[in-house]
């Protein structure tokens, strides 16, 4: 927020109100990380079942550690400024990953969601 700015000023909202909403957000900074729970959308979310929240971590863990070894294989595969990109374990480790991506690409239209192309979801998480 720019200090010098008075955002309240620019709302044309009277006094009571003005002094009303600073006792709200000062409230709310005072409660600290439980002001979340007060947004009706983000509580249903952690009221509900935390298997989907379970099996999405679980893939996005596989899917570090699929980065993570993929880095490794690129490190040990690239050799006088060549990458050898025939080597088996790289193109199963890519093969996986594309799995796993594909399988979140499915649930999510399953579940009503707006999915974009499975290359640039794979691209994004392997960055």
């Amino acid at each position: 927020m720019i200090p010098e700015r008075n955002l309240m000023a620019a709302s044309c909202i009277t006094y009571t109100q003005q002094t009303q909403w600073e006792a709200d957000i000062t409230d709310m900074m005072a409660e600290g990380p439980m002001v979340i729970l007060r947004l009706p959308k983000i509580r249903m979310a952690i009221v509900a079942p935390p298997e989907p929240i379970v099996r999405f971590s679980k893939k996005m863990m596989e899917l570090e550690i699929l980065k993570l070894e993929m880095m490794n294989r690129i490190a040990s595969c690239y050799m006088d400024e060549v990458l050898y990109k025939s080597d088996a374990i790289l193109q199963e480790i890519l093969r996986r990953a594309m799995e796993i991506v594909m399988e979140i690409k499915l649930r999510m239209i399953e579940e009503g969601c707006v999915v974009n192309d499975p290359i640039d979801i794979l691209y994004r998480m392997l960055q």
